[in-house]
């Protein structure tokens, strides 16, 4: 009889969206593709055939579900994925324990060799209650699958009680520093001012170390109040500052997961433990963080693969009588999507000027930001143009088309991708703005999939979106103003939305309306007034203009249902609300 097991753990999405900075979402990636590639590892050493992930020698990027022939035991994949993670947090607990400079006896964070499997240190918690694992086992690929969905629904998590400040990152979880964890016959007090100062000096001491560790480590460490003098230092200019707090900045206060995904960013942490580099190759670029400063704003993109499960199921269901082959065309499309996801993030023209970064791809799933360069002078940096961000976009689609081909040719599968794009001011959190990506993400996967949902966030915590599919998103580039401008002439938006904004105010445009009755006549005329092809087109995009856009079976897949004259309304709104935001060079 046949085996297959599926295992998958979490959380994946809440651990990277407990972010501040850019570096804790490489760091955030680089941990569960290192864990993902672990639980690979051992499935190999046991003589299992790894069928998902595809490429299951690459780290970088490894999805965490993970699908086997033979049976995998659920203790197994448990005790792996906790052995490895504990190593992970050893290792970086014991580099600042040996570099800080505060006597190892003062640390209270962690069990100490007398208490070993007694009562448990903070840093032992996070060991063992950081992860849930779910697991599914069957004589099929879609039983082992279905059997996973199933056990999801049974969750396998243990919160930690903690007692202490909170995080300045998440408000949920405590402080780490070294009297974390110290008894106390009053937990719930405030800190006292000497003890304000201790957990200000572990701050500063990290911070300075870690901004030139090559220089620093291992030399005497300063006194509190030298750290203030060096790291707050007047008449000194912008590249100055810019050094400063370059994995921890001296006044934020992080929890045990939030400080180890930026240490093991530093590559002798990194090495130690044996996940990737951030900088692949020593003579890559060094790592900056992105400029979050007053108008400068920021681009984000989060993709998914549409049904990859479904898929899947569906090669799982093919070749009865040829588990082999089977099992081949299943391996075949994982590696397809893996060996899409290496060379999308390894494009070296995927941004222009290197305004951007890909923070991960796992083959089916992506993350990305586009934003402003710092600069090695004093000068202000170049601020990311809505535009620019714009007509990254509209090529976005076609860094998968090679893909879809060669998987339709292969395997006779339609292979398409949602996206959420966020364009998002400088005062929105970091992990607000993941937030939007994933809502956006979702929200074209429910209006149809392979589209993608713009969202523009501004810095009172406002938005507006449009949901368009990618075989209709050249609408944007087809607009044309009153005095005949067109896309290649920077055509005025101000134009249409200026006009939509008084017909709103007149009651002429009903957004509001709850029963699907509102008259959208006006509203289809402006679209058409402003949209609508000149003359018929030559090349293979769909024409724009109204009678197209209303045919039930165009609307549907335009809009994403079967539209009423309201949908009509909301998606010309958001269309026009969505090119006033981005279409400007401003």
């Amino acid at each position: 009889m046949s085996e297959y097991t599926a295992a998958s753990f979490a959380p994946v999405q809440g651990f990277i969206e407990k972010s501040r900075k850019l570096r804790d979402l490489y760091g955030s990636s680089l941990i569960l593709s290192f864990l993902s590639f672990k639980l690979v590892q051992k499935a190999e050493c046991l003589g299992l055939t790894v069928i998902s992930p595809g490429l299951p020698n690459v780290a970088k990027g490894m999805p965490n579900r993970i699908l086997v022939r033979g049976k995998f035991d659920r203790n197994l994949v448990q005790n792996t994925l906790l052995k490895e993670w504990q190593t992970i947090l050893k290792i970086c607990r014991v580099w600042i324990e040996d570099n800080l400079g505060i006597p190892k006896n003062q640390y209270c964070w962690s069990q100490t060799q007398g208490k070993t499997g007694q009562s448990k240190g903070e840093w032992e918690r996070w060991e063992s209650y950081t992860w849930e694992v779910f697991w599914g086992y069957g004589d099929s690929v879609q039983a082992a699958m279905d059997d996973l969905e199933t056990r999801k629904l049974r969750r396998d998590w243990i919160a930690i009680n903690w007692v202490g400040e909170s995080s300045s990152l998440t408000g949920t979880d405590a402080i780490a520093w070294h009297q974390l964890g110290k008894l106390d016959s009053n937990p719930g007090r405030l800190l006292s001012q000497s003890e304000q100062e201790e957990m200000e000096l572990f701050y500063r001491r990290l911070s300075w170390l870690l901004d030139n560790p090559d220089e620093r480590v291992g030399q005497p460490s300063l006194s509190l109040e030298e750290l203030r003098k060096k790291q707050s230092p007047p008449d000194q200019n912008r590249q100055y500052f810019e050094q400063i707090g370059r994995y921890v900045a001296p006044n934020e206060r992080l929890s045990i997961p939030e400080l180890v995904k930026r240490l093991v960013t530093y590559d002798v942490i990194a090495d130690h433990i044996g996940i990737d580099r951030l900088k692949a190759k020593d003579d890559d670029p060094e790592f900056k963080d992105i400029i979050r400063e007053p108008g400068y704003w920021t681009a984000w993109f989060m993709g998914d693969g549409d049904k990859v499960g479904d898929k899947l199921k569906v090669l799982a269901s093919r070749h009865d009588h040829d588990p082999q082959q089977r099992d081949k065309e299943l391996k075949h499309f994982t590696d397809l999507i893996r060996k899409w996801g290496q060379e999308f993030q390894r494009k070296p023209d995927l941004f222009s000027q290197g305004k951007g970064r890909v923070i991960y791809a796992g083959g089916d799933d992506f993350l990305g930001v586009l934003y402003s360069n710092e600069t090695q002078s004093t000068e202000t940096p170049e601020k990311l143009k809505p535009i620019e961000a714009l007509q990254w976009l509209l090529a976005l689609e076609s860094h998968w088309e090679n893909q879809q081909q060669q998987i339709k040719q292969d395997l006779n599968l339609d292979f398409t991708y949602s996206v959420g794009f966020v364009w998002a001011g400088h005062q929105v959190p970091q992990r607000d703005i993941l937030q939007h990506c994933r809502d956006a993400e979702k929200r074209a996967k429910n209006q149809g999939r392979d589209r993608v949902t713009i969202r523009v966030v501004f810095n009172s915590g406002q938005s507006v979106q449009w949901t368009c599919p990618w075989d209709y998103l050249h609408v944007l580039t087809n607009y044309r103003d009153r005095d005949g401008k067109t896309w290649s002439q920077e055509p005025n938006w101000g134009h249409i939305y200026s006009d939509w904004a008084q017909l709103k105010a007149r009651h002429a445009i009903p957004l509001n309306d709850k029963f699907g009755n509102a008259d959208d006549s006006i509203a289809l005329a402006i679209f058409d007034l402003y949209f609508r092809d000149r003359s018929p087109r030559t090349d293979p995009k769909k024409p724009i203009n109204k009678d197209y856009l209303i045919d039930s079976d165009n609307s549907k897949h335009i809009i994403g249902q079967d539209a009423l004259e309201a949908d009509f309304i909301q998606w010309i709104d958001g269309l026009i609300n969505i090119g006033w935001q981005l279409c400007s060079n401003s």
